[in-house]
Parts: C-alpha cells; sequence; structure tokens
C-alpha cells in the first residue's frame, strides 16, 4: 500500500500560501479535484490529491482504511508547512486516522487544519443502503445515480463505467470493515463541513464529531453529498477563512 500526492494545476511561485491535501470520496480519484485548482489558488491554495495503489502485501491483507491512512501519514511525514488536509466522505475517515497518526509521531510535519467533507463520525450507521456491496452492476450504478456527483457519460461509458464501479465497491468495503480506534480526541485544527440536503449524512450527526476533535469547527453549506464540487470557490474560501481562525482552536487555549 502506497500513497503519493499528485499536483494539481500549474502554480507560480509565490502565488499560494498553503498546500491542500485532497482525500477523495469512494470510487473517487485525483480527477475529482481537477476543477479546483482556480478556485483554490484565489484563496491561496496549491491543490495535491492523493493517489492510492492498493497492491495487497505480502501478508496477502486487503487494504483498509487503517493502512491508507499508514502510507499517506508516512507520504506527509517531509511536506513543507504549512498544509491542509481534506478529505470527502471516505476520504474524511482516512485523514481523521491520518492526523491521528501524525499526533502520535515524535517529529514531522504537521497540518495546519484538518477538514472533514460529508462523513459521519466513526460509530456511526454506514451511508450506504445494505445490500450494495452484493448489488449487481445495475443495481450499483442506480446508486451512484442516486446519489449524484457523477457524470452520466461516465457510468454508460464501456470502459471506464466497470472500473468506476469496480473501485467503488472496493471502496465502501473499507467502510464496512472499518473498526475506528481513537483513544483519545484529535488535537489538531479540525472544520467539519456538511451538505444541507445530503441524504447519505444528514447535518444533524456532523456535531459528533466533536467526540473526536472537540473543538471543530462545524458549518453546512447548500447541497447534497457532492456540494464541495459543485461549489469549491466557497469551500476553499472557509478552508482560508478557518486556517485564519487556527491559532485559537488549539486544544488547551
Amino acid at each position: 500500500m502506497t500513497a503519493s500526492l499528485v499536483t494539481l494545476g500549474a502554480v507560480g511561485p509565490g502565488t499560494t500560501t498553503r498546500t491542500l491535501i485532497c482525500i477523495p470520496h469512494a470510487g473517487g480519484s485525483v480527477v475529482a479535484f481537477r476543477g479546483w485548482v482556480r478556485a483554490a489558488a484565489a484563496a491561496g491554495l496549491a491543490v495535491r490529491a492523493v493517489h492510492w495503489a492498493d497492491a495487497a502485501g505480502a501478508n496477502g491483507r486487503r487494504p483498509s482504511i487503517e493502512s491508507r491512512a499508514d502510507a499517506l501519514a508516512a507520504e506527509l511525514r517531509d511536506l513543507p508547512e504549512p498544509w491542509v488536509l481534506l478529505g470527502h466522505s471516505l476520504g474524511a475517515l482516512i485523514a481523521a486516522e491520518t492526523a491521528r497518526r501524525i499526533e502520535e509521531q515524535v517529529s514531522g510535519s504537521a497540518p495546519e487544519r484538518v477538514v472533514l467533507c460529508a462523513a459521519a463520525p466513526p460509530g456511526y450507521p454506514r451511508g450506504f443502503p445494505p445490500g450494495v456491496l452484493t448489488a449487481s452492476d445495475t443495481g450499483m450504478t442506480q446508486y451512484v445515480r442516486r446519489l449524484g456527483g457523477t457524470p452520466e457519460e461516465i457510468l454508460s461509458d464501456p470502459e471506464f463505467g466497470p472500473q468506476l464501479l469496480t473501485r467503488l465497491r472496493n471502496d465502501l468495503d473499507l467502510i464496512e470493515r472499518y473498526e475506528p480506534a481513537f483513544p483519545r480526541p484529535l488535537s489538531s485544527p479540525v472544520s467539519v463541513y456538511g451538505g444541507a440536503s445530503d441524504g447519505s449524512v444528514p447535518v444533524e450527526v456532523l456535531d459528533g464529531w466533536r467526540a473526536f476533535a472537540p473543538q471543530s469547527r462545524v458549518r453546512v453549506f447548500p447541497g447534497n453529498h457532492f456540494f464541495l464540487h459543485d461549489s469549491p470557490a466557497d469551500v476553499c474560501r472557509e478552508v482560508a477563512a478557518d486556517c485564519a481562525r487556527t491559532g485559537q482552536d488549539r486544544l488547551g487555549r
């Protein structure tokens, strides 16, 4: 299992003040954040998205949220600061686990802020219906259509459609097998963003993240589970504003 960072867009020197590390949703890839470059740059952010190589290890174990977090924490260890870690849905769970691992390190780079988007806190019911993991391709396609956020031309493409469904099944399996263990609250400043009409993650559950990050900032945006991709400029501006407040959010202050 390895994690690598893919730089999106060409950003000139001195035009951004921090790096935004983006972890995609279940079934997603670095392409999900390709449209963020201009909006992020306007907010002083340079976008780097996470790409996974999920080959089974020598012990034959399947990838997991925990193994992805291990790989990403190692990749971020020497990243020049300041940087922000943002995860969407499954990516938010990985972001939280990555932050926990980074906090346990004796030394190394650390995020200025962790941004968790469209994700229920660990321990809450999963956001996808029972049986979706064993659904036929037709049933899985219907689920993706109901969820929104995936262009129809990709779903119906004879090459990319099946690839997407395979990736989505594998990623949802990570959530199904996830057994969170947070021995202590996160000390990293945390922002929790949700969509007002997200049927998978109701806004009422977002405050539950405060059990894992007591001083989380919770913000609800218009839109569904993919609100952040509908309005990346609004999200990037909020990330930059939250970073400006980061010093006030450290635990113990």
